[in-house]
């Protein structure tokens, strides 16, 4: 009777300390929305499950299974009615991993759940005499698709259509729409060799690669179709920017997708990159601006053969006072988040204005 009763007690102790947890943490740690994006265009989004029915999934071993991805896009628009959507959808499945690549735990963060965004769903494209140019965003190792959502719909609002995708099993979850989901395997556990390294990243960049292709090939093979929005898309004037592991991407695909007008990396992991690419260096402007230091040198020393080599502008700019994240959104939603060791010392405001000055600018200027 007395064990019953410890339990019993325990039990309930337990449901009070997890429902003062669900109280008291979001007023703890309070997630603001995302600031509002500073252009004369409100935003619209839209979603999308594309499937590349060329190329078999490199993650799995099913036969048959071909690489499928979800596609979000942001825009120009001028027909907005009820309320902006969530920063995240599917916010139950994306809680714990998220808070996995924070390494916080799931209750210090459900709360962002109710963060909500500035687009609107589905919203009409703001009508325009010539079409829009494109920007494709690439998310890291672990990141996803609506990570820098600030930088996305910045660009909006000064009429860019500005694109990202969730690289499936590399991204913390992809979820499609048919309930089926992609969970994340790009992780390496332990120590491994020179030649493991290369045999599991260069595939799983050529992966990421080939999606930004299959985008540009996919929207040029819709573009005439039913749906007119696809028609607004300028496929001359198309540029690419990622963070950390989608830096890299965006590196790569500038080298070889020849449809690539521009290429950002924010906070950019390089070491991924073959040799003979960072050798040879890219022939469109790039800017890469980072944290002051990595722990492997390696990824800025890649990074300074690449842009000497670079026939194009190319341009490295070090934020001091910033850390990975902070290329991110991850410290716009709470100013806590430098306590966490998330963000670092820069004030969140400057840098934010910062981001989004320069890679608008730098848009506008080679787009």
């Amino acid at each position: 009777m007395i064990y019953k009763l410890k339990s019993k007690s325990i039990a309930l102790m337990s449901m009070l300390l997890f429902s003062s947890c669900s109280t008291i943490i979001p007023l703890l740690i309070p997630f603001q929305d995302i600031p509002a994006p500073t252009g004369s265009f409100s935003v619209g989004t839209r979603v999308f499950n594309w499937e590349d029915n060329k190329r078999e999934e490199w993650f799995t071993e099913k036969e048959g299974d071909f690489r499928k991805i979800v596609v979000q896009v942001w825009y120009p628009t001028d027909e907005v009615t009820g309320v902006p959507v969530p920063y995240l959808d599917f916010a139950q499945h994306r809680i714990k991993p998220i808070s996995e690549q924070v390494e916080l735990p799931p209750f210090m963060i459900k709360h962002i759940q109710d963060v909500n965004s500035n687009s609107y769903l589905n919203a009409a494209l703001k009508s325009a005499i010539e079409p829009y140019p494109l920007v494709i965003f690439s998310h890291g190792l672990g990141g996803m698709r609506m990570q820098n959502t600030i930088q996305m719909e910045e660009l909006a609002s000064k009429g860019f259509i500005a694109l990202a995708m969730d690289h499936a099993f590399d991204a913390n979850v992809t979820i499609f729409n048919d309930g089926s989901s992609a969970d994340y395997r790009s992780a390496i556990i332990g120590e491994v060799t020179t030649e493991e390294f290369w045999n599991i990243r260069l595939p799983q960049i050529n992966t990421r690669v080939a999606d930004v292709s299959f985008v540009l090939d996919y929207i040029k093979d819709i573009q005439g179709g039913d749906d007119s929005f696809w028609n607004m898309i300028d496929l001359g004037r198309v540029g690419i920017m990622g963070h950390s592991f989608g830096g890299g991407t965006a590196i790569v695909a500038s080298s070889r997708d020849t449809r690539l007008d521009a290429c950002i990396a924010l906070d950019g992991w390089l070491v991924p990159i073959e040799q003979s690419i960072i050798k040879k260096g890219l022939k469109v402007p790039f800017l890469f601006m980072g944290q002051t230091y990595w722990t492997n040198p390696v990824n800025y020393e890649n990074l300074d053969t690449l842009i000497a080599a670079s026939t194009a502008s190319a341009e490295k700019l070090i934020l001091d006072g910033t850390n990975h994240f902070d290329y991110s959104d991850t410290p716009q939603f709470n100013s806590a988040s430098s306590k966490f060791g998330i963000s670092g010392t820069m004030d969140l405001d400057e840098l934010r204005i910062l981001l989004n000055s320069r890679i608008v600018s730098f848009f506008e200027l080679n787009l």
